[in-house]
């Protein structure tokens, strides 16, 4: 039988290639080490700027609107208003134009304030009377279940929403909406509020919003953002 004769530098070619091998796996085992270690301090750095920034919160408490109301962040948007509802059309509605200035900063959250009444100043029967605020195209009848403030027997005449989750009917849906963030889109919003009841004694006492301000760019609690009427 022919034995097969294995020649020196074929020994020191496979050796090469051996060599050649490992080192191409611990090459591309670093570049893949390097790869997903940058990918994870990436991550990492992600994670820590959100932690950092996050917008702050407003709690659905009466204290801290009160808080935010007495430091003066607080912009009224109509008072003493007789408004109602006649033939499918709002009596004596209010148009009020919010204009908001800053610099840099911006509305985080908030709260919106509504007290109203009907004839002889009684309190309004929320199952089928309630506020009425739209801003823009977000906003209709006011869902009076989610206040803050709790209702008595159905009555209520003043109602506390958290900005952050307004929820309203509109057109037969109910809808939420963001008017936070709302206030921060366009430097001017025009809000129309009404008061939907027959009682042509309706009156809306009071609107107004409490706002908490905010820099995106440290993440900061700030004073410097201002929400006046036109």
């Amino acid at each position: 039988m022919e034995q097969n004769n294995i020649s020196s530098k074929q020994i020191w070619f496979g050796i090469f290639l051996v060599i050649l091998l490992t080192a191409s796996y611990l090459i591309a085992g670093q570049f893949t080490f390097n790869r997903d270690s940058n990918t994870t301090q990436k991550l990492v750095g992600e994670v820590i700027k959100e932690v950092i920034l996050k917008k702050p919160s407003c709690p659905d408490t009466t204290d801290a609107f009160n808080t935010l109301k007495n430091a003066g962040q607080v912009v009224v948007l109509t008072k003493n208003r007789n408004t109602y509802g006649e033939n499918g059309f709002f009596v004596n509605s209010k148009i009020t134009v919010i204009k908001s200035t800053g610099s840099g900063s911006q509305v985080a959250c908030g709260y919106l304030f509504v007290k109203a009444h009907g004839s002889d100043g009684r309190p309004l029967q929320v199952k089928w009377e309630n506020p009425y605020v739209k801003p823009g195209q977000f906003g209709g009848h006011l869902q009076t279940g989610d206040s803050i403030i709790p209702q008595e027997d159905g009555k209520a005449k003043e109602f506390l929403f958290n900005l952050s989750k307004i929820n309203y009917r509109f057109e037969g849906e109910t809808r939420q909406a963001d008017w936070a963030a709302l206030l921060n889109v366009s430097n001017k919003i025009e809000f129309e509020i009404a008061l939907n009841t027959t009682d042509k004694g309706g009156t809306i006492d009071e609107v107004s919003i409490a706002y908490q301000c905010w820099s995106p760019e440290t993440g900061q609690v700030t004073h410097d953002c201002k929400l006046s009427i036109e």
